[in-house]
């Protein structure tokens, strides 16, 4: 069965990437001059390792480590379709170099994940290592379920430029996995430059009804929706089909939701907000949010989404809104940086004609610049330890593991040199199998400058003891050069759009971001009411937001809405965030 990629963002994602490095050289085998651990330099005594040092020891045991899987295919199409996340490159390399063997304690689609780990930690089974969402971690830290990281990360982690590039990036975010001074999760951040949502648009089927400039206001937006409803984009014989893919993840979804559409106007159905210096404020309560979802409301009556648009879920298996944006169904697709990498490159396979780049970012009728509503601390999840576990340090060996492969692979210079059977093992390597974030949140900005750079300058070759020496930077590089020797390599497009073009994901990022107004949602912990009813507000949030927009309720409700979100635990959870706020 041919594999297909469905992404997850973490992200994102996150997502769509197989691994990431650091900003500056790094040669996967440096040896930093911080000391770790005990020892002394006195004649007949022993000499400190490193943190380097110690992430690469092998094991003289074997360590056994249980671990869950939320199952997703591999990004790479050269994956053969025999490899299994037990029989995967990784597991076997982990096992070689480092004696450590994974256990998969249980592997479930990504789709039914949540459900799974939910009732598996219900019923007391927690995984040796594991990562966690910021609400997961709560939970499990306030039960006394989760090990202390601190002694673990002094000696493993903070003496390597490169873990802490990966880990503690910015010096700050580390402490987000803090409780009363001990270290219970280690960080997976985001660079909030890449966190914005986008409007991906195919400029040669608009072009072949007479499009040329790409809309900057929603009423451009709506002026070529109603256009493309009259027009037969994707060759069934009739008119009047949806012209926009949506799906019932409406808002901060990554693929085929309407995210861009609520920050025009300057609204967010998530986060808490500073607007009166006192008493954080709720976005799923703000009066902006009827603005767009009136506007939305419009859009669907007049036939702009599916009529079961609720009912789409772009993550499940053989999803059929994802067949058909790789079909060539829409001439627009809403999400994010990455979904150039998928499920766009598939239509690109389909359909080499096709020119997919990201639009400027929608801004409301009679505003100068566009307006971003963005996490003032983008914390993704943490890297966790049962607290039964005795080698909480495996989380650090495999993040170093993996980032350091990831790098050597490819790296040009090995791609050019390496034979058969080592281009097998490399496809064979799927690292989102493991419950492991190896990737520098900052570097896919710092990459697109450093790429570009090069580009600009006429250079065909990067050098190795110049440029950073990461996955990230040299996939990005080598899909360049793929694209440009072969622009119909749908593969290489992917990857270059989303990373490398000036009119793809991280470029038109970039750009947006320093003209944005930005509105900053405060909060990056998770307080005690939120852990007990969070779920059940979200689902009645959701559940209102989308009976509003295909006007099953009426949007003059929307204080009632208010009334009702409040008393679910609304009001408990604003005073907690204020004082969290107020007192951090």
């Amino acid at each position: 069965m041919k594999r297909k990629y469905l992404a997850l963002f973490l992200a994102a994602a996150i997502a769509a990437t197989t691994l990431a490095g650091c900003s500056g050289k790094d040669t996967g085998g440096d040896k930093d001059s911080s000391v770790a651990g005990t020892g002394s330099n006195d004649a007949g005594g022993t000499t400190a390792k490193t943190a380097d040092e110690l992430l690469v020891e092998k094991y003289a045991e074997p360590v056994k480590v249980h671990i869950p899987l939320g199952y997703k295919n591999s990004e790479n199409p050269d994956t053969p379709d025999s490899v299994t996340p037990e029989t995967q490159t990784a597991i076997k390399m982990l096992k070689e170099e480092l004696n450590i063997e994974i256990i998969y304690d249980w592997i479930v689609n990504t789709d039914q994940y949540e459900a799974k780990f939910g009732a598996e930690l219900a019923a007391g089974n927690i995984p040796d290592i594991m990562f966690l969402s910021p609400t997961q971690f709560e939970d499990l830290q306030s039960q006394g379920a989760l090990g202390d990281l601190t002694e673990t990360w002094e000696k493993y982690g903070a003496g390597s430029q490169k873990v802490t590039s990966i880990v503690n990036f910015d010096g700050k975010i580390l402490d987000t996995g803090k409780k009363d001074g001990k270290l219970y999760g280690l960080s997976s951040g985001g660079d909030p430059t890449i966190s914005i949502f986008q409007m991906w648009y195919n400029k040669a089927k608009l072009a072949e009804v007479g499009v040329t400039k790409l809309p900057e206001t929603i009423s451009e937006f709506e002026a070529l929706c109603d256009k493309l409803l009259t027009l037969d984009i994707d060759g069934n014989g009739k008119t009047g089909d949806p012209v926009i893919p949506a799906g019932k993840e409406y808002f901060n979804g990554g693929l085929t939701d309407l995210t861009t559409v609520f920050h025009a106007y300057g609204a967010s159905p998530s986060g808490w907000f500073d607007k009166n210096g006192e008493m954080l404020e709720s976005g799923a309560t703000d009066k902006a949010l009827i603005e767009p979802l009136t506007k939305l409301n419009e859009w669907y009556k007049k036939g702009y989404f599916a009529k079961d648009f609720a009912a789409q879920d772009v993550w499940a298996a053989d999803a059929p809104i994802v067949n058909d944006i790789i079909a060539g169904k829409y001439a627009i697709v809403p999400g994010s940086w990455w979904v150039s990498n998928w499920p766009l490159n598939d239509n690109f396979k389909n359909d080499p004609t096709a020119d997919w780049v990201v639009g400027p970012a929608l801004k409301k009728d009679g505003e100068t610049k566009p307006t971003f509503v963005v996490n003032k601390y983008m914390v993704n999840g943490y890297h966790c330890a049962s607290k039964d576990f005795k080698n909480p340090e495996v989380i650090l060996k495999i993040i170093n593991s993996m980032y350091n492969y990831g790098a050597k692979i490819a790296n040009p210079e090995y791609v050019k040199n390496r034979t058969p059977e080592q281009k097998l093992e490399n496809d064979s390597y799927v690292y989102h199998w493991l419950p492991v974030r190896s990737f520098v949140p900052t570097e896919f900005a710092d990459n697109y400058k450093i790429i570009n750079k090069a580009i600009a300058d006429g250079k065909t070759e990067l050098d190795p003891n110049v440029v950073p020496n990461s996955s990230e930077l040299w996939n990005g590089w080598n899909s360049y050069q793929a694209f440009k020797a072969n622009p119909k390599d749908a593969k290489a497009w992917g990857f270059y759009a989303s990373r490398v073009a000036p009119e793809g994901g991280v470029g038109r990022a970039i750009a947006d971001m320093e003209i944005a107004n930005k509105v900053y949602n405060e909060v990056y912990t998770t307080t005690p009411t939120m852990i007990k009813k969070q779920g059940e507000l979200d689902k009645f949030r959701n559940t209102t937001m989308l009976s509003m927009i295909m006007g099953e309720t009426p949007i003059s409700d929307f204080d009632k809405y208010v009334v009702q979100w409040n008393k679910l635990g609304g009001t408990e959870i604003q005073k907690e965030v204020s004082e969290w706020y107020n007192n951090k």
